[in-house]
């Protein structure tokens, strides 16, 4: 009994996982399906799909946002998206309490991982995705406690070496591994054996020379998929390989493969490979193939599908594929010209498609296919045969053949009724054709599969009544690229019902300047219609009347000037989804064109010549969610031109002539969404209050409420804001941008009472002054930029009342001091005073609370003398990003930056007389710093800097002859070295001992001669060498070995 009950217990289980998994992968899927999610309550910018306690799936994306919000610690978070947030660290600890399956921190600059950052996240992280960032090693000491880690994502780093003791703790769980497009030029043996479970390895966008044969050789059984494209591999790794009895799938494309033999070391005589590789995909192009050799396939078995596509083959020798069952085989854009008549030996009973496109093919033997019985594809498009005979050529498998591809201006013509005898035909695609017009006897005798047919650059000049009959199962008609004058009335008839896509972009001659009617009207299913880029000039209003199924129509890139009323209607257009007039000549938009289509999501009217928006024009229109008036030579909207949008999510007018921006004209728009209207670049000089109505804080404007949450009126010219001007909006902006405009001054009465304000963007103006209580009752702004104006002060009492001010830019102004505590609030992350006239640092102007949540401060571009000692940074227990460059720094103290314990960058860049003698400067900071740029301090000598952790250097500008090699063992970590514009004569030689040195910089040095070994120790592992500038006189082969 005890063991029926252990039995049930474990089915139980498993049913339960996989019911989890299913349940996950749905909600992934709708994930990338792009549902938005409403903001979340601890910051707005950010989106939850959930409320407190539980925050479901939490996505903050490009914004700037430098400390992980603290909520998110108290929480139950499901999924955390931090996506291109300027995230430089993650705190210890900080996800504990989180139980979190999934974690995505991409595209930030984090440059290593701390060993508590998981901790709490033992038992529920499936899914880490830490790509795009700056890490330079796998954070092995943080992941060795995800016991259920299934998927991990390093890719796009900065990682140079792999070690197998990187992945302990994730013996039992990791099944996906991706670390492409990182820097690692080499792989140790046995680097993944402790992954038993390992399903898929991704190591493209490397600097793999080649693979150990050992580096598989141990507990790798269930590897199926592994990606090794776009590295430096000269051969197949057959040996390497060969231990993994179940890959499928094998990617080696963008390397430098010349050939497919096994390469057997001379030193090891009893090296040999004696297993076949059975693969579902090999993919090999982009390689540098010439020759397919008889036999070169002999190491594989069955290889489904195999693609050789890029390589500059010149031959494909007899029986190249002779004993690999090959089903589907891919040589495009190779430059062949000829084939021989038994390079696909061996392939006649497997090869079911074949593709041969983008070569330069201009003949085939006839019985090169004959024996070939089995192929359902096969596409010989974009070549050069003259003479094709289909009968001839195709004979051996015109009764399996589905889809044939024979298109391509430099294919010669052909006959249509000589491919009749394909009786179970379902896709042809054709260019150039001995007819002129499509006319019924063309497809006589063709059998009834004919679902997709397309007839490209082929010259066609009509279009006959009837001239599908013979197909009538046609399903999708291309016939793009002719000179088609005439499509007679019955010419789709039999087609009537099965059509469901008709493409006609470039198709008309220029003489055909108006929609024919009748040959569309019997086309009842067609959903997409595509008539792009002739010169049609006008539409009659009946001219898509029965095409009630219509899903897209795309009529851009043409000439029409008027869009007439009644061209689309709700009760005949119920299913158009999405409707294209770009770059048309329309003039105006008239009541009513556009109305009750109750499934339209998407109209692009953009690029025209639309000067008004008649009342109504745009009305109940229930689900649309974009509408692209950009473009155009709009002045004016009328009242209620746009009337019942609720869903309309992006209103684009910019780039028109409007002169003046009303709310009233929005006031049944976006009720249910996001709703952005970007008006820049217009001829906008003031925002005034044009209303009759009268206005209250409790109904607005005469009842008026406006639903636009982001409203960007950058780039005009508005001189003034009238008082309340933004009061029909104050329920609903979040999201304000007034950049690149004339405005002088900034009063409570414009911007004082805009509650869920997040955003302000006022840069670019000519601004003086602001008064102290401009910002009132303004009190949710997060983010504010006001640099590039003339700001000569400001009041201690300006951010008083708001108290969530993260993001504050008041560069490139004319500041000469700030005020004690002008920041008073816990939660400022980033402060950009740089380019004004500041003497000194004024770090009063933080207060304790202020300064210790500051991740980021940038003092540059000012006249500050001195750095007063490091206990005025003491308050800064977060700051993490530092910049005084161009300043009038003269002596730093000792161990100054030494409070700061997690300044990672800091830049003292062009302090002309700037003294850094002892080298104590940074003392306090030699774990914690890791980019530090000294150009242009007049250094002659370097300083003594012990940094074991620095990735980057920057000694530019100076006068320095040389870098002492024995600096090396304290800056092991060195990644990256400026040294331009300095006094160099030779290479320094302390790059010799730099192991993990990827970019060098010497341009403009008075370096005269490079030998073979001026880079010794270096070449392995360099990818970035810049020597512009030098007056060589001896030039060795230094970079033979280079990896550059």
């Amino acid at each position: 009994m005890g063991l029926y009950a252990i039995i049930r217990f474990g089915y139980a289980v498993v049913i339960v996982s996989f019911l989890l998994m299913i349940w996950v992968s749905l909600v992934e899927g709708k994930e990338m399906d792009g549902t938005q999610h409403p903001p979340c309550y601890f910051n707005p910018l950010c989106s939850c799909s959930k409320a407190i306690p539980d925050l479901g799936i939490v996505r903050c994306r490009n914004i700037h946002l430098p400390l992980i919000p603290q909520a998110i610690n108290t929480s139950k978070v499901f999924m955390l998206y931090l996506e291109n947030i300027g995230l430089r660290v993650i705190e210890p600890y900080f996800l504990q309490s989180t139980s979190l399956y999934k974690l995505s921190i991409t595209n930030n600059m984090l440059t290593f991982i701390p060993e508590e950052s998981f901790l709490g996240l033992e038992r529920s992280l499936w899914e880490l995705n830490l790509s795009g960032n700056e890490l330079t090693m796998v954070p092995n000491k943080a992941l060795r406690y995800l016991q259920k880690l299934r998927h991990l994502d390093l890719g796009g780093n900065d990682i140079v070496e792999i070690a197998a003791d990187d992945w302990r703790g994730l013996e039992n769980s990791l099944e996906i591994l991706i670390l492409s497009n990182n820097a690692i030029n080499s792989l140790p043996a046995d680097a993944f054996s402790g992954l038993p479970h390992l399903d898929t390895l991704d190591l493209s966008g490397n600097n793999l020379k080649e693979i150990d044969p050992s580096v598989f050789r141990d507990g790798m059984g269930k590897l199926t998929h592994v990606y090794l494209s776009d590295n430096q591999l000269n051969i197949i790794p057959y040996q390497a390989l060969q231990p993994l009895k179940l890959l499928k799938y094998l990617d080696l494309s963008y390397n430098r493969i010349n050939g497919l033999q096994v390469q057997i070391d001379p030193l090891n005589s009893s090296q040999q490979f004696n297993y076949l590789l059975s693969l579902d995909t090999l993919k090999l192009e982009h390689n540098q193939l010439t020759v397919i050799e008889t036999a070169s396939f002999q190491y594989f078995d069955v290889l489904n599908r195999t693609y050789l596509d890029g390589n500059p083959l010149l031959e494909i020798q007899e029986n190249a594929f002779m004993n690999a069952l090959i089903k589907e085989l891919y040589i495009r854009k190779c430059g062949l010209t000829h084939i021989s008549p038994l390079a696909f030996g061996g392939l006649e009973n497997s090869l079911q498609l074949l593709d041969l496109s983008g070569n330069n093919i201009t003949s085939l033997f006839e019985e090169t296919f004959h024996r070939f019985s089995v192929i359902r594809t096969f596409i010989l498009k974009e070549n050069s045969i003259k003479d094709v005979n289909p009968l001839q050529l195709l004979n051996g498998f015109q009764y399996t053949l589905h889809n044939l591809d024979l298109s391509g201006t430099g294919n010669g013509p052909l006959s249509i009724p000589d491919l009749k005898r394909m009786r179970h035909l379902r896709t042809l695609s054709l260019s150039k054709i001995s007819h002129s017009d499509l006319a019924p006897d063309l497809f006589q005798d063709f059998g009834r599969d004919v679902e997709e047919l397309s007839i490209n650059f082929a010259d066609l000049k009509s279009i006959k009544n009837h001239a599908f009959q013979h197909i009538r199962s046609l399903k999708r008609l291309d016939l793009s690229e002719n000179r088609i004058s005439l499509i007679e009335s019955n010419a789709f008839e039999d087609v009537a019902f099965s059509l469901t896509t008709l493409l006609l972009s470039h198709a008309f001659a220029p003489s055909l300047q108006e929609l024919p009617l009748d040959p569309f009207k019997y086309l009842v299913n067609l959903e997409e219609l595509d008539v792009s880029n002739n010169k049609l000039k006008s539409l009659a209003d009946t001219s898509f009347h029965f095409l009630k199924k219509l899903k897209i129509l795309e009529m851009q890139d043409n000439v029409i000037e008027n869009l007439l009323k009644g061209t689309f209607q709700g009760d005949i257009h119920s299913k158009l989804e999405a409707i294209y007039f770009s770059f048309n000549n329309i003039k105006s938009i008239q009541q009513h064109t556009f109305v009750d289509l109750t499934s339209l999501e998407q109209l692009h009217l953009d690029d025209n010549r639309i000067e008004n928006l008649e009342r109504r024009a745009f009305m109940n229109l229930g689900n649309l969610k974009r509408l692209n008036l950009k473009g155009n030579r709009i002045s004016t909207i009328s009242y209620e031109a746009f009337q019942n949008l609720p869903e309309l999510e992006d209103l684009d007018m910019s780039y028109n002539s409007i002169n003046s921006f009303e709310f009233s004209a929005f006031d049944q728009v976006g009720t249910l969404s996001m709703f952005r209207v970007n008006v820049s670049h217009n001829k906008i000089k003031e925002l005034s209050v044009n209303f009759s109505f009268t206005f209250s804080h409790e109904s607005g404007v005469g009842g008026l409420h406006s639903n636009i949450k982001v409203l960007d009126i950058s780039h005009n010219n508005i001189t003034s804001i009238s008082k309340q001007y933004f009061q029909p909006a104050v329920l609903s902006l979040t999201h304000l941008y007034l950049s690149h405009n004339k405005i002088a001054n900034a009063t409570k009465d414009v911007f004082g009472n805009i509650p869920h304000l997040q955003v302000l963007d006022v840069s670019h103006n000519q601004l003086v002054e602001i008064d102290f209580d401009t910002f009132r009752n303004t009190k949710n702004l997060q983010v504010l930029y006001i640099s590039h104006n003339n700001i000569v002060e400001v009041s201690n009492d300006l951010f008083r009342s708001l108290l969530k001010l993260r993001i504050v830019d008041f560069s490139n102004n004319n500041l000469r001091s700030l005020p004690d505590n002008l920041f008073r609030e816990e939660g400022l992350e980033s402060l950009d005073l740089s380019h004004n006239q500041l003497n000194r640092m004024h770090l009063a102007s933080l207060t304790s609370s202020a300064a210790s949540t500051l991740c980021e401060l940038d003092l540059s571009w000012n006249g500050i003398s001195s750095i007063t000692h490091g206990d005025a940074f003491a308050k800064f227990k977060s700051l993490s990003w530092l910049d005084l460059s161009y300043n009038r720094l003269i002596q730093i103290d000792d161990a100054v930056f030494s409070s700061l314990p997690r300044l990672s960058s800091l830049n003292l860049s062009h302090n002309t007389q700037l003294l850094l003698e002892s080298g104590r400067t940074f003392d306090g900071i030699e774990d914690s710093l890791l980019h530090l740029a000294l150009d242009n301090v007049s250094l002659t000598y370097v300083p003594e800097l012990l940094l074991p952790s620095l990735i980057s250097l920057s000694l530019a500008y100076n006068a320095l002859p040389t870098v002492p090699p024995e600096m090396a063992a304290n800056i092991s970590s060195l990644q990256r070295l400026n040294l331009n514009s300095n006094d160099l004569s030779a290479v320094p030689v302390i790059t010799h001992s730099l192991t993990q040195l990827r970019q060098l910089l010497m341009s403009n040095n008075p370096i005269t001669a490079l030998s073979n070994t001026s880079l010794l120790g270096v070449a392995d592992h360099l990818e970035d060498l810049d020597i512009t500038n030098f007056d060589l006189n001896i030039l060795e082969s230094l970079m033979r070995d280079c990896d550059i």
